[in-house]
């Protein structure tokens, strides 16, 4: 392991105790009783979540913090005043991070009941964003190289078929699974090349992808066996036999994956394109409906 992931792994961990650690808090400020949660000067405790206690006030607001710290991720990646503002990566890695805290924290702090309407457009627009935003993080995985790596292209992904390993020489001893893994490499490029959005020939392929690997995998152990039989090999090497098969079984299932990948690279690139068209307004309708509830709680 690199020196960069191993600093990424303890900077996971670090980030994963914070949290812990933050929880353990909360709860062992819940643990005191109501009167000393007392409410914020000012305030009705009728306007405050968890009992009427200022740490439900305070979930809230720290959720909503996180939340408008999202916003910094595309400030940061579209704005040029803020590009010498730390590494993108890390801007996206605190995106997700705070997308799946801020929206808990927000949670917490309604005690689970929506009390007004402005409240729920809120909520429900909150629920919206967080919800699009682990479909998009699904889309991202699709065209790039993890996480935090760049842009792939189709010719990078054709790439990974060759690293699969060869096939052909691999399963030389079986004709009948090297015919069936050819004529599903050959569709699945005819579907690549189309370039189109595609949606039912996009299905059609996972699903192929996902029989065709069970199929030849159990394919490949019975004529592995039926040589074992033939050759009348010993216990010995029946054993061999299973670690060859799961061998074979790693290869066949890179090999197949890496071709699905290819053909269903457009869609993902087209569903990704989508996802931002849905995703943005969804954003602002967040942020005006949580700036209102904020104003309307301490107006009325």
């Amino acid at each position: 392991m690199s020196a960069k992931r191993k600093g990424d792994g303890i900077g996971w961990y670090v980030f994963l105790a914070s949290v812990t650690l933050a929880i353990v808090a909360g709860l062992f400020l819940l643990s005191f009783p109501k009167d000393f949660n007392d409410v914020p000067i000012g305030m009705d405790a009728s306007q405050i979540g968890v009992g009427g206690r200022a740490v439900g006030y305070f979930i809230g607001l720290s959720g909503g913090l996180m939340m408008l710290a999202l916003l910094f991720y595309p400030l940061r990646k579209r704005i040029r005043f803020f590009e010498n503002f730390g590494f993108l990566p890390v801007w996206f890695k605190w995106h997700m991070v705070l997308g799946i805290l801020g929206p808990f924290a927000i949670i917490f702090h309604t005690t689970f009941h929506i009390n007004s309407f402005n409240a729920g457009v809120a909520l429900v627009c909150m629920l919206l964003v967080s919800g699009s935003g682990i479909f998009g993080r699904f889309f991202y995985t699709k065209i790039h190289h993890g996480l935090y790596g760049h842009q792939s292209s189709l010719k990078e992904m054709e790439a990974n078929i060759d690293e699969a390993g060869d096939i052909k020489t691999l399963l030389s001893f079986a004709p009948e699974t090297e015919r069936k893994l050819e004529n599903f490499r050959v569709r699945a490029e005819a579907h690549a090349k189309k370039g189109k959005l595609a949606l039912i020939g996009f299905v059609a392929i996972g699903l192929e992808a996902n029989r065709l690997k069970h199929a030849v995998i159990k394919e490949l152990l019975r004529v592995m066996l039926d040589q074992a039989k033939t050759e009348k090999v010993g216990d010995s090497k029946v054993v061999d036999v299973a670690h060859k098969h799961l061998e074979y079984k790693k290869s066949v299932s890179s090999y197949i994956n890496a071709v699905r990948d290819v053909a269903q690279f457009h869609t993902y690139e087209r569903l990704f394109s989508l996802w931002h068209v849905f995703h943005i307004p969804l954003v602002y309708m967040m942020v005006f409906s949580a700036i209102y509830h904020v104003y309307a709680v301490h107006a009325y």
